[in-house]
């Protein structure tokens, strides 16, 4: 039997989710239809959805049918959840857009059928409510046509409309042969030659369709069931099943992304291609750099930062830290929480007291996962000294890892050197390679992994205990991480069914993945997870309320963001503040509802504010050298600045020679760059600009004489990713940025007489109408506006249009700052606009 992987996407309130029922109902999955006014529907799960009668998070059912199995996936409505809606759409076959018949094309549909379209995903159109009074048909099939401009088939009419006895009456007419024919040659010359024969008609609307060329349009109700039945009929014929080669490579992508009961972590995923198997070990995640300079370097051993910080959880009980280019591995306590694994550097987390870890003469305890393991010294002193940065309570820890040469995956999913000099460097810098199937460290006295190469036993505790042995996941080439799947479920029949394995096509949940994130692929990458609508424009400070434990609330809202990463949870050491990121005010209330009913946690929220970027007016550049003008980091440092259009992002080039100094110290410069844009002169994002690497240097290995590696006189990641924030602030002081907010475009109808007392608002609100134009008695306006003001225009179009006007936006530009004073962002850095505050928080002094 096939399998399509249907979405259904709708304007909030059109009747997506009675649909849903309906169809598990028709196809005898469930015995008795649920009510979302009751509470009571299948997918609606959360206790928050049932009590709002809303959809808040996407959820997948399947149900037979006569010649195909359906996995429907039912998403949010409103605009606010949109990014739930975002990460569907790349796992589906195709999809049933529902429209009102009462209320017509809505914002929320233009949006979604532009991505439809743009993403040429086959679409039905169900036209809902057709049992409602103030129901229309023709006048709906005409806003469809002219608001969506999109090709349209009806596949019959409606009749008895506005009663309960509406019911839909099947029949192409001659506007299917029209919409077909503009995208047929051969149909039209037939038409013309005498006639289409049905069949014909029908194989070019499905084909048509399949190839999102034209969406046919149903009419019925879900609440009476009325033209169900040739929907049902429509997703069988019509719709294009699921592909793939169950045989092939295992390519997955993961959409969304869970807790279960026991705060495991669930990952719902689709399968593009082969099978995923239980107890198998799977690649998953990586980001894989193109284009030239640093980033197109061979592999680097390392779950890198994705310019994003990428946090990787260290439930890796197999991950190991080199610490300054010896082979102990450096166990990090982390119980569930979050250690970065960051080029060459590796986060760990420390005790709360901002405690420097180090290195004894008699060894050195660490905990994972709860378990006490002892590491013997090599009989000297060593500091590992990294930023202790208190966040909600804890400390981080960044420990040194010496610099890594290129890698690439070996044959049996090992790592080996790349063939060049990088893997083991003559300078005694430590690479990593695998070694009879088990991570170790490559050093230049010939140990590997702390075992000599003579094959005699590696340093062990005195006390006989076994030193730390590298299992569970493990860290592959490209950034990926390999997890082991200990739970698989399909869905069928309305519910979930335990399985060893499922083949392509399928939709899956996966448990055992303990660090997978919304987007990873699961084995080779698949399709690029891409973001197809804005992000969000607003944010808001998440206030504790009496009582609420601050860092409980940032597990919560850690926990949060791995559901819906588009929060963007930010923390504020200094003000000890964490703020999110909203598409507005009904999402705020979930969240905050959420806290409190799941986590127990009551919380507040200061005033919304807009989410602005900055870019730059200008070209900058700076320096800072080795050892010179009071520089405290073994390090030099070039960069300059240039701006780049909107939409291409940062780019990171070099002027410097890639072999002049190692490649990690590069890496290390490149994610700090990135890292650091994140925040710009006034604290906002900047998300375009080019920066080019123009003077590089490093201290190599030394020591003092007849005595191991001295930290104090050799670079370390750390000395780059120390420099580099205070180099690039340079480098942007001397460009100049400017603050641009965000700005909506909007359409809004309104009777024609009442535009004379729209302008003047539109005006005062900071809105710039383009066009403006009337439709007998109604007027039209669209432009674009401030989307700091587009919730009062909200409040002020009823009063003004005398409840008539009809107002619709969505992002569409950041434009610079026109009015009032520039807002400025609290950073939750370092500060590397003030020079000697940075020193004293990074290396405890104001100079070198």
């Amino acid at each position: 039997m096939h399998l399509l992987n249907l979405g259904i996407l709708a304007h909030v309130d059109a009747g997506k989710t009675s649909l849903t029922e309906r169809l598990l109902y028709t196809a005898g999955v469930i015995d008795e239809l649920g009510s979302v006014d009751d509470g009571n529907t299948s997918t609606d799960t959360l206790a928050l959805e049932r009590r709002r009668g809303i959809t808040i998070k996407s959820a997948v059912v399947s149900f037979p049918l006569d010649g195909v199995t359906v996995n429907l996936i039912d998403t949010p409505g409103h605009p606010d959840f949109i990014a739930e809606v975002e990460r569907v759409l790349g796992v589906l076959d195709g999809a049933v857009l529902v429209v009102s018949a009462v209320e017509g094309v809505q914002a929320q549909t233009r949006v979604l059928m532009r991505t439809l379209r743009r993403l040429r995903i086959p679409t039905l159109v169900f036209v809902n409510k057709i049992d409602r009074r103030g129901a229309r048909d023709g006048a709906v099939l005409h806003g469809l046509a002219r608001r969506l401009a999109v090709p349209l088939v009806p596949m019959g009419r409606a009749a008895a409309l506005g009663t309960r006895t509406a019911r839909f009456v099947p029949g192409l007419g001659p506007a299917a042969l029209d919409a077909l024919a503009d995208h047929d040659d051969d149909l039209l010359a037939a038409y013309l030659d005498g006639g289409v024969p049905d069949a014909r008609l029908r194989a070019a609307l499905a084909d048509q369709t399949r190839r999102a060329l034209v969406h046919p349009v149903y009419f019925g109700s879900a609440v009476t069931g009325a033209g169900v039945p040739e929907l049902i009929a429509g997703l069988e014929r019509l719709l294009p099943a699921a592909d793939g080669d169950p045989a092939g490579p295992l390519s997955a992508t993961v959409f969304k992304v869970e807790r279960g009961p026991a705060g495991e972590k669930i990952a719902y995923a689709r399968i593009h291609s082969g099978t995923l198997r239980v107890r198998e070990r799977v690649p998953f995640g990586g980001d894989h750099e193109e284009g030239g300079g640093a980033g197109a370097r061979g592999e680097v051993l390392e779950a890198e930062t994705r310019g994003d910080a990428r946090a990787v959880e260290t439930r890796v009980e197999g991950l190991v830290a080199e610490s300054c280019g010896d082979a102990r591995a450096v166990e990090t306590r982390v119980e569930g929480l979050v250690a970065e694994t960051r080029g060459d550097a590796l986060a760990a987390e420390t005790r709360p007291d901002d405690r420097i870890a180090e290195g004894h003469d008699e060894g050195e305890t660490h905990r994972v996962a709860g378990r006490r393991e002892e590491h013997r010294g090599v009989g000297r002193r060593e500091e590992h000294r990294g930023v202790g940065r208190r966040e909600a309570g804890r400390a981080e820890a960044v420990h040194e890892r010496r610099p890594v040469g290129a890698v690439r995956a070996g044959d049996d999913g090992g790592v080996v050197p790349s063939g060049d000099d990088d893997g083991a460097r003559g300078d005694g810098q430590a690479g990593l390679r695998r070694v009879d199937g088990r991570a170790g460290l490559h050093r230049a006295d010939g140990q590997v992994g702390g075992r000599p190469a003579d094959g005699q036993a590696g340093r062990r505790p005195a006390d006989g205990q076994a030193g730390r042995r590298p299992v569970g996941r493990r860290v592959v080439g490209g950034g990926s991480v390999e997890g082991r799947v200990t739970g698989l479920a399909v869905f069928d029949r309305g519910g979930e069914l335990r399985q060893d394995g499922a083949g392509a096509g399928r939709i899956v949940k996966v448990w055992g993945l303990g660090g997978v994130r919304i987007g990873d692929a699961l084995g080779l990458p698949g399709r690029a997870y891409e973001h197809h609508f804005a992000p969000p424009t607003l944010e808001t400070v998440v206030v504790p309320g009496p009582g609420t434990d601050r860092r409980s609330l940032h597990v919560a809202l850690t926990q949060l963001a791995e559901q819906d990463p588009l929060i963007d949870v930010r923390h504020d050491e200094v003000r000890q503040e964490t703020s999110v990121s909203l598409y507005g005010e009904v999402q705020k209330e979930v969240v905050q509802a959420t806290l409190a009913e799941e986590y127990g946690l009551d919380v507040g929220f200061r005033e919304t504010t807009t989410i602005c970027v900055e870019r730059l007016t200008g070209t900058g550049a700076a320096v800072e050298f080795n050892k010179k003008d009071g520089n405290p980091f073994l390090a030099t440092v070039g960069l300059r600045v240039e701006p780049a259009p909107p939409g291409t992002g940062v780019g990171f080039r070099l002027e410097v020679e890639l072999g002049s100094m190692p490649y990690a110290f590069f890496k290390a410069v490149e994610d700090t760059v990135r890292e650091t844009l994140g925040q710009g002169l006034h604290g906002w994002r900047i998300p375009d600009c080019t920066v080019t690497m123009t003077h590089s240097g490093y201290s190599p290995r030394q020591s003092h004489a007849h005595q191991g590696f001295d930290k104090s006189m050799s670079s370390t990641g750390q000395d780059f990713r120390g420099l580099t924030p205070l180099v690039l602030t340079e480098a942007l002081r001397r460009a100049g940025t400017r603050v641009h907010e965000p700005m909506h475009r909007f359409r809004l109808e309104a009777p024609a007489d009442t535009l004379g007392a729209l302008l003047p608002v539109l005006t005062r609100l900071g809105a710039l109408p383009r066009d403006t134009r009337t439709q007998g008695r109604l007027g039209v306006l669209e432009g674009v506006v401030p989307a700091a003001r587009v919730h009062r225009l909200e409040q002020l179009l009823p009063g003004l249009t005398r409840g008539e006007g009809e107002l619709e936006s969505a992002f569409d530009h950041y434009a610079p700052l026109a009015r009032g004073p520039v807002p400025e962002r609290a950073r939750t850095d370092h500060n590397p606009l003030n020079r000697r505050e940075y020193l004293l928080n990074v290396t405890g002094r104001v100079g070198g």
